[in-house]
Formats: structure tokens, sequence, C-alpha cells
């Protein structure tokens, strides 16, 4: 029945599934050629990659909460639609839907994500050049997050996991199910999202925070991860959480009470600077991008 509603709408629909969530499931999938001519959106982005192929993720409505299908859905759809376009978003080239589900047919990422990525990288700590590939990837990431926030657009679940690399090697950060409009420039949300692991101490406070500050949070625990093959903080349950956060970088190379290999001292800089408790006294997306950590990525570019 997919295949045939993918059909019907210009998209060949395989089986090689890539990726899931709790509602919904993400296939490869390959524009015709009859899509491609009614579609200059997808035509223009299909022909630098030089493939038809992309992802179809699959919503299925009928069996999902009614908040997710008014709520989540559809501001996954909005904040996928101002962020458009961006080298380092996952760009969303058209929806459709029935009564049963929705689609949503999105750029393909098909290297897996930076979880996967760190997981193989960590498998050999002594490889060349590793500090760079990170350098270069969380560039990326900060020149993503920075294009989403200027838009308007704060993604309110950055992990590991919602970051997929494409075959060229390109970072693309994705799953804006949780995203919201920031709106005026410091207004406070008070919505918990997120994955514990990841989230700002303020909102496991529960306190009103500033979403754009609460993302860069989340890219201090992303780099953490990038440079030392793990997170500074593995708990799940927020008060414990909460407490392992308290604590703060601790002095030498162990950061937020955890120990790693001997990080260079600018890294520990832009690490600290990111997983300042007070969010008014965190970087902002600028103050990363100018980093004396991040600069060899930038002359590079």
């Amino acid at each position: 029945e997919q295949v045939h509603e993918c059909r019907d709408n210009g998209y060949l629909l395989s089986s090689r599934k890539i990726g899931s969530g709790t509602f919904s499931k993400v296939y490869l999938a390959y524009a015709t050629h009859e899509r491609l001519q009614h579609s200059p959106k997808l035509a223009s982005d299909l022909r630098g990659k030089h493939h038809a192929m992309v992802a179809i993720k699959i919503i299925s409505t009928a069996e999902a909460p009614v908040e997710f299908s008014q709520k989540f859905l559809p501001c996954e759809i909005a904040s996928l639609n101002a962020t458009y376009k961006h080298l380092n978003v996952v760009q969303l080239y058209e929806t459709y839907q029935n009564n049963q589900r929705s689609y949503l047919v999105l750029e393909l990422a098909a290297r897996g994500d930076l979880l996967e990525h760190i997981n193989a990288v960590s498998e050999h700590p002594g490889r060349p050049g590793l500090e760079e590939e990170a350098r270069r990837l969380f560039w990326q990431l900060v020149s993503a997050v920075a294009h989403c926030h200027s838009s308007g657009i704060v993604h309110r679940d950055l992990k590991c996991e919602n970051i997929l690399l494409d075959d060229q090697g390109l970072l693309k950060l994705t799953d804006f199910g949780f995203a919201n409009r920031s709106g005026l420039r410091n207004s406070l949300l008070s919505t918990f999202c997120g994955s514990v692991a990841y989230t700002a101490p303020e909102i496991l406070m529960s306190k009103k925070h500033n979403g754009e500050q609460a993302d860069l949070w989340s890219l201090g625990i992303i780099l953490y991860a990038m440079v030392t093959g793990k997170r500074p903080f593995k708990e799940r349950r927020p008060h414990h959480m909460l407490h392992l956060t308290r604590r703060g970088p601790t002095s030498g190379q162990a950061l937020g009470g955890y120990s790693c290999e001997p990080l260079p001292t600018e890294c520990q800089d832009l690490i600290r600077g990111l997983l300042e408790l007070r969010p008014r006294a965190r970087l902002d997306v600028q103050q990363v991008a100018a980093h004396c950590w991040m600069l060899p990525a930038a002359h590079a570019l």
C-alpha cells in the first residue's frame, strides 16, 4: 500500500529501511523522471548529487497520538521549510498525506549518524587526523545551528543520533520533531524536550529557558563526544544528571567529573564555555564559530 502511494506521487519506494522512530520509518526511495520534471526544488538538488535517491519518512498518523499529529509533525515540517536551504541541514523536498499516513520526502544522508561515526572512530584512537576531522564536522554543525537560530528555529533535540553524514562526508542536521520557533530574541520556553544526556541543566531544573542557549549546551556535549568518544554525563535520570552537571568541568583533563584522554587546551576551553551552568554566561553561536580551536576549520573552507 505504501509502495503504491509513493508511486502515485512519483517515487519508487525500496525495501531498504534506513531509520525509524516511535511512529515513523524512513526508507530509501528513488524519484522518477516524471517527478523530477515537476519538482524544481528536487531536480536542482539531485542534479548536484548526480543521483535520484531520496529518503522518505513515513509517519503512521492513524496510530500516533493526536498531539503528535497536530503539534510535533506540523512543527517538524514548518521548521524544515523555515531552514531551507543550507548545506548542513537535511532538506525537505515535499510532503503528501492521506488519512492513515504522512510522507516527508527528505534529502538522503546515507552514511549513518554521528554516533555510529564516533563509535567507529573510537576503535582506532591513535589514528592521525582525528582532531582535525572532529573540528571539520563540528564547524559544519555550528554552521547548521547558527542557520537555524537565524531562521528563528531552535532545535531542542541536538544529539549525535540526530546528525547524519552523507556520501561526501558532509554533516546534515535532522529530526526537527521537537523544534520550535524562537520568536522574540529573548523569549523563554518552558517545555521539556530532548534526551536527558544532552539536556541543559536549566531545563532539568524545569526553569523557563532560552532555547538558543539550551541548544548551545547540547553542542558542548556533542563536541565532548566527538573528541573523546564518550559523553561527559552518561546518566539517564534527570535528577542524577542535574547533580553531575552541577559538579561542572573539573581541573586538568577531567571534564564534568569524567576523565578523558588529554585534549588540547583550546578544545577544553571551548567545551567549558559551552558546558557553562549559567545560560547567559554560555558561549553564543558566534563566539563558538570565532573560537581559536575552530579557526583552522574556518580557514580550510
